[in-house]
């Protein structure tokens, strides 16, 4: 069978898209915009840090959220930071516990000492990712942010991996988080250009998209990118032809049932867009289309990736996004098993 040719691909997207804009969307309820109030900033004390504590700023500015400020470097490397002295010190001493917990790093509380309201953490035992997932255990939040790679440069590693750290939340992080990527990606201007990005439906869809209400800025552009990836597609088409011997799968077929089944949270979005003055774009996409942007390209926004954890397809399109993205990048997680 012959391999469909890259035009058609795109023209039957485009096709499925027209015919889903004329659809009526039905009585869908607006959504109720979720804002963070408690934060958890993670550092690495890479170049990202000084992005990821502006969005944190951006954050207290905006919604004024609590923040909590966790060094997550590796044990060694924050044995070598000295801990904080004079004021900071006795601080750090009166919100400690009673017990032998190490007070939080210098490094977080210099960071801490930034942002209004904010507190430095003490680092739990182990590796990076089992800092940051007993800070979550430890410490009630709604949302995380979290540099990528972590402990790396991403001018020095770029598109090539997300890192360890990243790997084990996609599995275990059971609350939205905020993926810092490059430095030049300010989250306030980010905010005025938000995409929720899905490429297959699931349970958290109506969640995120809550969450990019609440974090989009007054009059901002949003859009709900419906994803149709060539694997995906190959892989469906591979397996309606092994059960139907000689019934053809085409694309457009695919692309009509992703965005028939987003017709609820398309209706919902375009009303609540409707209702907050924003603006708002449905977006059926081959996946080569579909943001993240090149690196070269500077535009700046934020992406909102729904996950189901349990869903392989679905992690492995968002490690996929993060991966290629420059932007920052909000996951926003389904339910995970409590270790």
């Amino acid at each position: 069978m012959p391999t469909p040719d890259p035009s058609d691909f795109d023209r039957d997207v485009d096709d499925s898209m027209r015919l889903f804009e004329r659809a009526n969307v039905g009585p869908a309820a607006p959504l109720r915009p979720i804002r963070p109030a408690r934060v958890l900033l993670v550092l690495d004390g890479s170049d990202q840090d000084p992005t990821s504590i502006k969005a944190a700023l951006i954050c207290r500015e905006r919604f004024n959220t609590e923040t909590l400020v966790l060094d997550a470097r590796d044990a060694g490397l924050a044995a070598l930071d000295p801990q904080a002295t004079g004021d900071s010190q006795s601080a750090n001493r009166k919100s400690s516990t009673s017990t032998d917990t190490p007070s939080p790093s210098r490094l977080a509380v210099q960071a801490a000492e930034q942002i209004s309201g904010a507190r430095a953490i003490s680092r739990a035992a182990g590796e990076s990712f089992e800092a940051i997932l007993a800070g979550l255990r430890a410490h009630q939040v709604d949302m995380m942010i979290v540099p990528c790679p972590y402990g790396r440069s991403f001018e020095q590693v770029g598109v090539d991996s997300v890192g360890t750290v990243i790997d084990v939340l996609l599995n275990r992080c059971p609350v939205p988080y905020l993926v810092i990527r490059r430095s030049d990606q300010d989250f306030k201007k980010a905010c005025k250009r938000v995409s929720v990005l899905t490429g297959s439906e699931c349970d958290i869809e109506q969640r995120a998209a809550a969450w990019a209400f609440g974090l989009a800025a007054p009059k901002a552009e949003l859009s709900l990118n419906l994803v149709v990836e060539k694997e995906h597609y190959e892989n469906i088409r591979s397996i309606i032809e092994a059960l139907r011997p000689g019934e053809s799968f085409e694309i457009g077929k695919l692309s009509d049932m992703l965005t028939q089944t987003h017709r609820q949270l398309h209706g919902a979005m375009s009303k609540t867009a409707q209702a907050m003055g924003l603006f708002y774009h449905l977006l059926p996409q081959a996946g080569e289309k579909a943001p993240p942007n090149p690196l070269s390209d500077l535009k700046q926004q934020l992406l909102i990736l729904p996950m189901e954890v349990d869903d392989r397809f679905a992690q492995g399109f968002v490690h996929d996004r993060i991966r290629r993205s420059p932007h920052p990048v909000l996951v926003v997680p389904s339910h995970v098993r409590k270790s």
